[in-house]
């Protein structure tokens, strides 16, 4: 902009040298008036114009980009929709796709993604065959993207990539997301398991040789996909039990008590007993959420031999939840000997659920009711009592 203002004074020499001659003989009120005639007024209005021209382009490029969007948001709409109802063969299909790619602007990036937005929000909202989605996929050229994307240097876009992946079930993938297994990232990590545990059809076929710990929010992610893929518990659920991975274990204890299936007295017996704490402790919790009365001698003679607090307070809670007589009468020979103020809270919780009139002095005179016990005994029936 300077550059020409410039360009545009050095060739008007008429004007300067007769300012330039002039000059010693002007006043100061007459140089402001020639400045202001000759450089201040055109340098503004020069300015002017470039910034009017400037923005009457970008609005014409800005207009243009509009309609060749629209033209290609329309032309998507079509292929894609003749193509999820489409009758003839592959090779027709193929032609018509390469046809679209040659009328857009398909080698732009912002076109290729347009494109691939569109196919995946058309599968959200419609409930059609996972092969058909598959194929449009692939005659797109979404496959070379996604296969790129699972060797990006990037996590963030490796993810991408697994997403991808598990959104148009590509089941032929499966190498390169048990080469993801091995990832440094675990993001990353995850989200390939995910998508593994997805595209198996006994959702278990990857969890049974898999090594690492599961975390929390994995387990989550896990039974999410089961319960949703199946109303009736996996055939191969019990074998989770058996596996070598402690995590692996857990998981499978939770989607028992999720699906409401049952354990034998034998499968109780041995996770309630291995060294692991996890293990123990949701298979403590599972007898008490699913009602398993059989389980009754296994805690208390559990409880005999614990170590761990956390793990006694659980076995006296699913106690609670499945005692009987035997378990009164071992409550009873608990409280009389126990120090711990929140294990004797919980033994007092389990009495007065399982026996109410357990405070009655007359039938109980060989425990000492003091006033600790009474005070635990209002707080269990009045948790908001101060």
């Amino acid at each position: 902009m300077y550059t020409l203002f410039i360009w545009v004074l050095t060739k008007n020499e008429t004007i300067i040298n007769e300012f330039l001659e002039t000059f010693p003989t002007l006043s100061g009120e007459e140089v402001f008036l020639k400045l202001l005639m000759f450089v201040v007024i055109p340098f503004l209005f020069l300015n002017v114009l470039i910034v009017t021209i400037t923005l009457l382009i970008n609005h014409y490029i800005h207009l243009e980009i509009l309609k060749r969007k629209k033209s290609v948001e329309e032309a998507t709409d079509t292929i894609l929709t003749r193509l999820l109802f489409w009758k003839g063969s592959f090779e027709e299909m193929r032609v018509a796709v390469e046809e679209f790619k040659y009328a857009v602007p398909y080698k732009k990036k912002w076109c290729r993604q347009f494109v691939l937005n569109r196919i995946i929000r058309i599968k959200l909202n419609f409930q059609l065959d996972d092969d058909t989605f598959l194929n449009i996929y692939k005659l797109f050229e979404f496959e070379k993207i996604t296969y790129d994307l699972l060797r990006h240097k990037k996590w963030h876009k490796r993810s991408l990539g697994i997403y991808q992946l598990q959104f148009m079930h590509d089941v032929t993938k499966k190498k390169q997301l048990n080469i993801l297994l091995n990832e440094r990232n675990s993001q990353v990590k995850s989200n390939a398991l995910m998508t593994l545990v997805t595209f198996s059809p006994e959702r278990f076929a990857i969890l049974a040789d898999y090594q690492e710990p599961l975390n929390k929010a994995d387990e989550i992610k896990i039974m999410d996909i089961i319960y949703h893929s199946t109303p009736v518990i996996p055939k191969n659920t019990m074998k989770l039990l058996k596996s070598k991975n402690t995590s692996i274990v857990v998981l499978g204890i939770k989607l028992i008590v999720l699906y409401r299936a049952q354990l034998s007295s034998k499968q109780i017996n041995k996770l309630v007993r291995l060294s692991n704490f996890r293990v123990r402790i949701e298979a403590i919790k599972a007898v008490g959420k699913l009602r398993l009365t059989s389980a009754n001698e296994i805690l208390m003679s559990q409880y005999s031999i614990e170590q761990h607090k956390k793990i006694k307070i659980n076995i006296l809670i699913s106690l609670k939840k499945i005692g009987n007589k035997e378990t009164v009468e071992f409550l009873k020979s608990l409280l009389r000997n126990e120090e711990d103020s929140d294990i004797k809270f919980k033994i007092v919780d389990s009495l007065l659920t399982l026996e109410p009139s357990f405070f009655e002095e007359k039938r109980n005179a060989n425990i000492n009711f003091d006033e600790e016990l009474k005070s635990m005994a209002l707080h269990v029936k009045d948790p908001y009592l101060i």
